[in-house]
């Protein structure tokens, strides 16, 4: 409707997100029952596995500009660490988002609205997201059609957590510390969108994070990122002067030690689910 009917344009994000294609395949799971998904990069993407009760899943995002299908495909189900229940499915995508959620009586929401590629799930939240805020700016019954105040709000606030969700993502591409495959070095260098570079001069000069009210990522989740691939900033909040460094030291070993005498004492995560929402064993079709 939006791109056919109302002639809305497609912004094409491929430049910076340049995988479009992921094999998916399901397989026996293992003793490994972990309570996260991990996300794994390789030559030409990343394979993520996601364990259940019953089986694990388990994908393969990649960019057609780096590998062929077929070698992406045998590259998956090398990875694997069960028997394979099914023949890999693959899903084809683009990202990228259009310029306008929201026109006339016509509002897009999911996959109608855009697509950003699976390396946080972030699907599930944008619908959310988006129902709440259509809800929240719809016209009265009684009005003929929709305030363009309230239209431009939304498109607005949609605008932002699109962008805001598709710099935290290109963050694990750029800062990859990957030398000599052609996706990885392409990632690291091609040029940021102005928001990020943004970002990540405020973190270069004094440690500054992003803290968005109608965000999706705390500063937690890209300090990860960030220290995880070894970016430091040259210098530091000053509000870290204000207290003594042997004082700081003493209350995070403290954090630390509660912290780890409260996951000690938990039950694992196979424990946790046996105990309160353990599901039957389905029988596979033979």
């Amino acid at each position: 409707m939006l791109g056919d009917r109302l002639q809305v344009p497609w912004e094409d994000w491929s430049g910076w997100l340049p995988c479009d294609r992921a094999w998916a395949v399901p397989c026996d799971r293992t003793a490994d029952f972990t309570p996260f998904t991990r996300s794994t990069a390789c030559k030409s993407g990343w394979i993520w596995r996601i364990p259940l009760q019953h089986r694990t899943g388990n994908g393969h995002v990649f960019s057609t500009r780096f590998v062929g299908e077929d070698e992406a495909r045998a590259t998956l189900l090398a990875a694997v660490d069960g028997e394979v229940q099914a023949e890999p499915r693959l899903l084809k995508f683009r990202a990228g988002r259009r310029v306008q959620a929201w026109k006339r009586n016509c509002v897009a929401l999911g996959l109608a609205s855009g697509f950003l590629e699976p390396l946080e799930s972030t699907s599930i939240f944008l619908v959310q997201k988006a129902i709440q805020d259509m809800l929240r700016l719809l016209p009265t019954p009684e009005a003929r059609c929709a305030d363009e105040h309230l239209i431009g709000e939304f498109n607005r606030l949609s605008d932002a957590l699109y962008e805001r969700i598709r710099d935290f993502l290109i963050l694990h591409y750029t800062v990859n510390r990957r030398e000599g495959e052609p996706l990885w070095d392409h990632v690291r260098h091609y040029a940021l969108p102005d928001s990020l570079r943004h970002k990540l001069a405020l973190f270069d000069v004094r440690g500054h994070v992003p803290y968005f009210k109608d965000g999706f990522f705390s500063r937690d989740s890209w300090l990860a990122v960030l220290f995880g691939q070894g970016i430091l900033p040259r210098d530091h909040d000053r509000l870290a002067d204000a207290l003594p460094r042997e004082q700081l030291d003493q209350r995070l070993r403290e954090l630390h030690g509660r912290v780890a005498a409260h996951a000690a004492a938990m039950p694992s995560h196979t424990e946790a689910v046996a105990r309160h929402c353990r599901q039957p064993l389905a029988r596979r079709a033979s």
